[in-house]
């Protein structure tokens, strides 16, 4: 009788066990996967560099990726490092919906690429991470390796001498 009621509890633990790693694995199929990626904003589309002011479109975009299975439409992200915010990053409405498989660019401002450069003098970091938000509240998680912004960081004046 005990091998009978402890065999029946054995199934039913197992059973609980196997649906809660069928929900788990949904779950994480079904969230949204982005992926980013630092580019270069296309020549002609730049302004000249002495003509440019705070607000004009930079050098530096950032490419994102839908790898996910689902569409995604976002409202911003955040690029941050250590817990400190370095930039937001607003989307305008008409390039908001990221399908599956597909990309969407946001250029840098100026003032975006100088407070990025800013960060990197002062904190000597390769890589950030990037909080994507959704419009209807989720959340995707991503890095961006930042490597012209952290080649520039790395040698800096100072006294006559660089340094690194």
């Amino acid at each position: 009788m005990t091998d009978l009621i402890s065999s029946l509890g054995v199934a039913i633990i197992g059973t609980f066990a196997g649906w809660f790693l069928n929900e788990y694995s949904t779950f994480r199929r079904e969230r949204p996967k982005l992926c980013f990626q630092m580019t270069h904003t296309p020549e002609n589309a730049l302004t000249e560099k002495t003509l440019r002011t705070k607000t004009s479109i930079s050098e530096y975009s950032i490419e994102i990726f839908n790898v996910g299975k689902n569409t995604f439409i976002l409202d911003y992200f955040s690029l941050i490092y250590k817990d400190k915010l370095l930039i937001d990053c607003f989307i305008d409405a008409d390039k908001r919906v990221i399908l599956p498989n597909e990309n969407i660019v946001y250029t840098l401002m100026e003032q975006d690429t100088n407070a990025l450069q800013y960060h990197c003098n002062q904190y000597q970091f390769e890589k950030c991470d990037v909080i994507a938000y959704s419009i209807d509240g989720k959340k995707a998680k991503g890095k961006l390796e930042l490597p012209l912004f952290t080649l520039q960081a790395n040698f800096t004046y100072s006294n006559g001498l660089y340094r690194r």
